[in-house]
Parts: C-alpha cells; structure tokens; sequence
C-alpha cells in the first residue's frame, strides 16, 4: 500500500463519519415532516457541505499522491482540516426534532456562530494544505495564491459570518459558496 494510499484511507474514514452524520440528520429532518419549519439555507448549506466533504476527500488522494514517505507531523495537517470538516458536518443540521417542531431559521441563527467558526477552521486548514501541497510541487507563492483565490474569499466571508448576524449576508455567502463548489468540482480529477 503506498503512502497516499494509506493516508486516503485514514481520511476517508473520517469523511465517511462526517457524511453520515449529515445524511442522518437529514434523514431525521425529512422524516419528522410537518414538525419542521424549513428554511431553505440550511438545505442549500448541507449541499455545500456535502460537496466540500466530497472534494476534500477527493484532493487528499491526489495531495498525497507525489509523497512517497511522511511524519506523523507532515499530516496533522490534513487530520486537523477532516476533523474540522467531519464537526463541521456534524453541527450544521439539528441532530434531533423537539415534539413541538422545529423552526430552521431560528435553529440557524442560534447556532450559525459555531458552524463558522468550524467553517473557518476547516478552510484555514485546508489552504494550509493547498499551500504545503503547492511549496512541494516546486510552485511558487504567487502561483499557490491564484489557484486558491477562491478559497480564500471563502475563507474571509465565513470568519465576517461569525460576527454578522444580518441573514441577507449569510444567504449571499452560501450561493456563492455553493456555486463556487459547483464550479470548482467540474475540475476535480483523479488520474
């Protein structure tokens, strides 16, 4: 088994545990039916969410394919971005619907604070990444900063989401985000 093998392996259990939990969630969501008041942002976020579990899953095989030998410490890295992501995964849907029903809107903003603060974390982590992967392929700062603008638009519109509590700036955010990720999944290849 090679070396980026291995470490997909490892990630891919982690991500597996993360989409379960979102897809549990939802499944407990959908289930409940009436009992739920729903506000489209956090289907629109799941799917976001979904996506990104997906790409990181996808990258981290081929982040990993040119490395041949690796420290535990070379990977803190990427088990601290999945670890991220699966919390993250984990907090942006209810895991349980109260008797009395559930409004998504009022659940969201209650609980919006956390999710990006794990939001910024995760994309912290994995620019880190993006920027070890790129320094290791021989590119350079300028060329690492092009490929990752993206993300680090990304990056600055969730740590500005973890103080604004306006909605309209949160809905704004999550179609960008989900477009962006729609985009940016069409270029996503392995082999």
């Amino acid at each position: 088994m090679s070396t980026s093998e291995y470490v997909s392996l490892f990630v891919s259990i982690i991500v597996g545990l993360a989409l379960t939990d979102l897809l549990i969630s939802l499944h407990r969501i959908i289930r409940v039916g009436r009992r739920v008041r729903w506000y489209w942002l956090v289907p629109l976020l799941s799917i976001y969410l979904l996506l990104a579990v997906v790409a990181f899953w996808w990258g981290s095989y081929v982040w990993y394919l040119h490395i041949h030998t690796l420290t535990m410490g070379q990977f803190l890295p990427t088990l601290l971005a999945a670890i991220a992501i699966f919390l993250l995964a984990a907090a942006i849907l209810p895991d349980e619907v109260p008797d009395a029903g559930l409004d998504l809107k009022i659940w969201y903003v209650e609980n919006a604070r956390q999710m990006w603060i794990l939001a910024s974390l995760a994309l912290l982590l994995v620019v880190d990444f993006y920027a070890v992967g790129s320094i290791t392929d021989g590119n350079s700062a300028l060329h690492f900063a092009k490929s990752q603008w993206d993300n680090f638009a990304l990056l600055a519109g969730s740590v500005a989401l973890i103080f604004t509590k306006r909605l309209r700036v949160h809905e704004v955010y999550v179609v960008i985000a989900v477009l962006d990720m729609a985009y940016s999944a069409t270029f996503l290849r392995i082999g």
